[in-house]
């Protein structure tokens, strides 16, 4: 049997639905009406996959946090392990470009279902060797794995839904996910908590969740015709320049990716380290530390996503932006207040603030590409703006340990360090108000979104 594809096929007849009970549930109903039929078999799919993939994304919180735990890891993690996890969970996007070569030969829904099933099968393996190092390598493997699923769905949005519904569709799936992600994270902190010794049950069962997940976007009913192939796709080394040749030629997505430089390289150089300052230099307990880098965020990612769903469907990608950065700047602000003052307070602030600007940030980052896209090109610009997202993302963990510490201590190589500590977060801050600027000046000139102002193809 073919492997089927990735343009929606018709919507089933109302006696060919699938699980008719749960399709009544109100919340899902309301969320299915909110899209054309053609499109809610697609909705009603994603919906359960964001399940295992939400449990997955809740993994760098509660990792950053375990390292930090004094009773899970004899001894413990050390910056450098947060700065591997960050640099692995971020620079992972570099391979992004893969997805769209890869794409073109084979469904881009075959790379979303395969890697999130070996990803789930390396899960099983963090318990193998109780160290941090282990423990850390393993789990960035598993984020490196699921690049190729992130810049997949992203591809598929584009074709499972129109551009009037995408951003209400994208926000109902990511609030499916940041709920999955905040059950996940509190189970998991409680089961730290009381089992610390047995910390790698929760990851083995993520791993079955992403693999139930994976099966279930298996049933999104498309047609046999891929809509991303080309048999005559390139070599890769041509395929590159032909891609660097369209992302030059387009100067309105070149000062996009440029004002996403600021505020994401910011929050890349300085995320993981908010575990390490509450440890190191406020003093917090293994609780404080779960509930302020994990829970917090998963909490108030879930309520916010919904919100800013709608916001971004009346607003241009760029103002959007504007408005995440500039309440990350806050956020980075009290966090340096915070290590420096030496109290909890200012970090809960800081959690808060930035959990409910990242709620938005998620579904600008996973959207915001398309709208500078024509049709033909949305694969290559997903693919260019994850990879930038992969430079930023290995970059900056590594400049911000070296920052952050007075040495960074690699295996036998131990390199001077700035020693700034929670100065970090400052420079944070500062980087983060100049992309918020940077953007409102994007959006003053704005000419609309290219699927809709390119001109008619000439008969």
């Amino acid at each position: 049997m073919p492997i089927p594809s990735d343009t929606p096929n018709p919507p089933p007849q109302p006696s060919q639905r699938p699980l008719p009970w749960l399709r009544s549930l109100p919340l899902l109903k309301a969320a299915l009406d909110r899209v054309p039929a053609r499109c809610r078999p697609a909705l009603f799919y994603e919906t359960f996959y964001n399940l295992g993939s939400g449990a997955f994304i809740s993994l760098l919180g509660l990792s950053l946090a375990a390292l930090k735990a004094d009773e899970i890891f004899s001894p413990g993690g050390t910056k450098e392990h947060l700065m591997f996890i960050a640099a692995m969970f971020g620079g992972s996007s570099l391979l992004s470009p893969l997805v769209g070569y890869i794409g073109k030969r084979v469904p881009m829904r075959s790379l979303i279902i395969y890697p999130n099933l070996i990803t789930a099968l390396l899960l099983f393996a963090t318990g193998m060797i109780k160290t941090a190092t282990f423990f850390a390598v393993v789990v960035g493997i598993a984020f490196v794995i699921r690049v190729f699923p992130r810049v997949a769905e992203m591809n598929m949005f584009r074709v499972l839904y129109p551009p009037t519904h995408r951003s209400a569709a994208v926000g109902w799936v990511k609030a499916v996910a940041a709920i999955a992600a905040l059950v996940t994270t509190v189970v998991g902190t409680m089961w730290f908590v009381w089992q610390p010794s047995l910390y790698y049950w929760a990851y083995a069962a993520v791993g079955v969740t992403l693999a139930l997940s994976a099966f279930s976007y298996a049933r999104i009913p498309v047609h046999r015709t891929n809509q991303f192939e080309d048999r005559n796709v390139a070599a890769p080394h041509r395929a590159f320049t032909a891609g660097v040749k369209v992302f030059l030629s387009d100067r309105r997505f070149i000062l996009y990716q440029i004002g996403f430089w600021f505020a994401g390289f910011a929050n890349h150089m300085s995320h993981a380290y908010v575990a390490e300052s509450l440890k190191e230099d406020v003093g917090a307990s293994d609780g404080v530390v779960f509930w302020l880098v994990a829970v917090t965020p998963a909490v108030l990612m879930a309520c916010s996503a919904p919100m800013w769903g709608r916001f971004l469907d009346r607003v241009n990608p760029m103002l959007g932006r504007s408005v995440f950065n500039s309440l990350q700047c806050v956020a980075y602000a009290f966090h340096c207040y915070g290590g420096l003052s030496r109290q909890i307070w200012p970090f809960a602030v800081g959690s808060i603030i930035h959990a409910i600007s990242n709620g938005g940030g998620t579904i600008n980052w996973l959207t915001g590409s398309m709208y500078f896209a024509k049709q033909e090109n949305v694969s290559l610009y997903n693919s260019i703006h994850v990879g930038l997202t992969g430079l930023r993302g290995m970059l900056a963990p590594m400049i911000g340990v070296w920052i952050y510490g007075a040495s960074v201590v690699l295996g036998p190589l131990q390199i001077p360090g700035l020693a700034l500590g929670p100065g970090l977060f400052a420079l944070s801050s500062g980087l983060s108000l100049c992309g918020a600027v940077y953007m409102i000046w994007m959006s003053t000139w704005d000419s609309g979104p290219a699927e809709e102002v390119a001109p008619p193809a000439r008969g």
